[in-house]
């Protein structure tokens, strides 16, 4: 499953495309949107409502593979599908009806965030959830007894006829796929906003026992799907990525045995799964984290980094991309095929190839065991002990990091790159490399081998970001850019040319030009880095003008931010990193260029004229909400006027 994109907003109007019965005043786009619906939408929804089993079936599996496309997923919500599921779907007594409209619901929630999960909360799908956990419940109780029976009844079992037994099995599978259905909404439906995180955690208790109850059921023998086996872990490590109190509440359970688990999934049996392997160093990381566990918090790291790095390393890439490949099927009909019979218990009922499948789990493996690497810089950077002291990295770690973790996600990087992103996990690559420049930017020695990988990094770096319009993936660049540019100071000056700079700026103003939109943050986000990148070079890049052209973007945009976006964090962010990057680039008169732009700009005066607005910033700042956005503005306003003074006194 993968992190989920928490709290997401869609807020994107929603226009009925039959509002206006005068086509004339409709664009193509409506035009095709209107015929889509007649054709397409109307009758798949007419036939979920139908009365007869195989209509329905036929519909969901079709309405499935539709709501893939961004599209056909606007226009099916349009006409009320959530509500028909919900109401029609859910309480079917067809048990197959029941579990892919859970399913469905589930997909729909990933992919439209909060909007639909609050309005799934609102509209009490909890009650229907409930329900769907007893029935499991009880499902896996009598499965659990069939399991139990004595050899000679299990005797009589295999004498039944090849047919009943592959029912047997479907059905067996069918509960499996149920299970890891109602799971995996409960996570959707936490992770669309805090408020509804606390509503789930509040009623969390049942569900976690269930999951740990058939965790423990599968040990030491695998009894369900290895599917949903993976998927009991994912709900753990889902929760335990969000919250602490879901941390304790597990490290308390008795019945949860963080080493047995371990020790299974490290078994022959287990070998292949190194999906689970993950999750369980995903498990054992919030665990470490949560608990405060400070001691030996850098040999704990390593291992944990060790364990990943060994599992990504046996996916090979190249059949994962060959596997992802799908036929043309644009002619046959929207639905699913089931098989004729079930050759797996891990094969999921009409899903995917089995080869399909595997690739899937294999970039699922991929994009959690990256999202850990992440979280895992970030955690050995700060040193508890004492924050203001940098933190020590053991030469154990750092040839882990240098010799396994950083060639594995260079390759990575070349791969997605070179073979079109096949993967989709380019950004979190490239979020993960820039945790990794700031982490040896926070130890006490940078390792002297990074100085010649900084470099390289660099050159890969630009490279995708003069390829990529996408501004999150190009904020994310330039953050790996800020971090090498403060890692190697002069070094980088042979990289940097003036038209990068002079873009850079460009962009930057014209961004400030555009009506903010629902990506507003994201267009912060990004001015965020530009700024601490321009200013980082501003200081070493040896060019006067180009400093003083820095100089004067970080003053207007100082100005712009602080004057017009008081409401917004991000916002402040920008003026704050603006002020504290011209104390440092101006922070002596015997730099080159102090006298030719400092003094003849009339900086000083500038600085005093922006006094005011950035006084009033941080008297806006919430201080519950954002302590210490509060306590670094407040800093940045009190060294303002410092600063005023100094540079006064300095020439006299």
């Amino acid at each position: 499953m993968g992190k989920l994109k928490r709290g997401r907003k869609n807020q994107k109007a929603r226009v009925n495309p039959i509002a206006n019965n005068s086509k004339k005043n409709l664009d193509k786009q409506e035009i095709k949107d209107e015929n889509t619906r007649n054709s397409k939408i109307l009758p798949l929804i007419n036939k979920l409502k139908s009365s007869v089993p195989n209509d329905k079936t036929m519909a969901l599996g079709a309405i499935t593979v539709l709501c893939e496309d961004e599209r056909m997923r606007k226009l099916l919500l349009k006409e009320k599908l959530v509500l028909i599921i919900m109401e029609q779907c859910l309480n079917d007594s067809n048990d197959e009806i029941v579990v892919e409209s859970f399913g469905l619901l589930r997909n729909i929630g990933i992919e439209e965030g909060y909007d639909v999960t609050k309005y799934y909360w609102r509209s009490n799908i909890w009650t229907a959830i409930e329900a769907a956990l007893k029935k499991i419940e009880t499902s896996f109780k009598f499965l659990e007894e069939s399991k139990s029976l004595p050899l000679a009844a299990k005797t009589d079992d295999e004498k039944k006829p090849k047919g009943k037994k592959t029912s047997d099995k479907s059905k067996e599978q069918l509960l499996f796929d149920f299970t890891e259905n109602i799971l995996s909404l409960i996570v959707v439906i936490a992770s669309g906003s805090e408020d509804l995180y606390d509503n789930v955690f509040q009623k969390i208790d049942p569900v976690l026992k269930l999951v740990i109850d058939l965790i423990n059921w599968n040990i030491p023998t695998m009894k369900t799907s290895v599917k949903l086996f993976n998927s009991l872990l994912d709900f753990n490590y889902e929760f335990a990525s969000e919250s602490t109190e879901f941390i304790q509440k597990l490290n308390e359970n008795p019945q949860f045995d963080l080493n047995r688990l371990i020790e299974y999934l490290s078994s022959p049996a287990q070998s292949k799964n190194i999906l689970g392997k993950v999750y369980i160093e995903g498990i054992k990381f919030h665990l470490y984290e949560a608990l405060n566990q400070t001691d030996n918090k850098d040999a704990a790291g390593t291992e944990i980094l060790n364990n990943l790095i060994s599992c990504i390393t046996t996916i090979n890439l190249d059949s994962l991309k060959k596997n992802l490949s799908v036929v043309d099927n644009a002619k046959e009909p929207i639905q699913k095929r089931a098989p004729t019979e079930m050759k797996d218990i891990d094969q999921q009922i009409g899903g995917d190839t089995l080869e399909t499948a595997q690739a899937k789990v294999d970039i699922q493996t991929l994009e959690i065991a990256i999202d850990l690497i992440t979280s895992i810089w970030e955690y050995i950077s700060f040193n508890e002990a004492n924050p203001q002291v940098p933190a020590t990295l053991s030469s154990d770690l750092i040839q882990v990091i240098l010799k396994l973790a950083y060639p594995s996600l260079i390759e990575l990087l070349k791969f997605e790159m070179q073979n079109n992103e096949p993967l989709e996990l380019l950004d979190k690559i490239i979020v993960c490399l820039n945790n990794l420049c700031w982490l040896f930017l926070s130890s006490e020695t940078i390792p002297a081998e990074w100085f010649t990988d900084a470099l390289q990094l660099w050159d890969l770096i630009i490279n995708i970001s003069s390829k990529k319009d996408n501004l999150l993936i190009q904020k994310d660049c330039l953050n790996v850019c800020w971090g090498i540019t403060k890692t190697l100071g002069r070094e980088i000056q042979p990289k940097v040319n003036n038209s990068m700079i002079e873009s850079l700026i460009s962009r930057c103003d014209h961004l400030t030009k555009q009506d903010p939109t629902e990506d507003n943050i994201t267009t912060l986000e990004f001015f965020l880095c530009s700024v601490g990148f321009l200013g980082s070079l501003a200081p070493i890049i040896d060019n006067t003008e180009v400093t003083g052209h820095i100089s004067q973007f970080l003053l207007s945009s100082t100005d712009f931010f602080a004057a017009n976006r008081t409401d917004e964090p991000k916002a402040n962010e920008i003026s704050i990193e603006c002020l504290n990057l011209i104390y440092v680039i101006f922070g002596d008169m015997s730099y080159s260029y102090d006298y030719e732009i400092y003094v003849k700009n009339n900086y000083n005066e500038r600085l005093q004229a922006l006094e005011p607005s950035i006084k009033l910033m941080y008297k806006k700042i919430d201080k519950n909400r954002h302590p210490h956005l509060k306590i670094r503005a407040e800093e940045t306003w009190i060294n303002l006027g410092r600063f005023i003074q100094y540079k006064q006194s300095e020439r006299n």
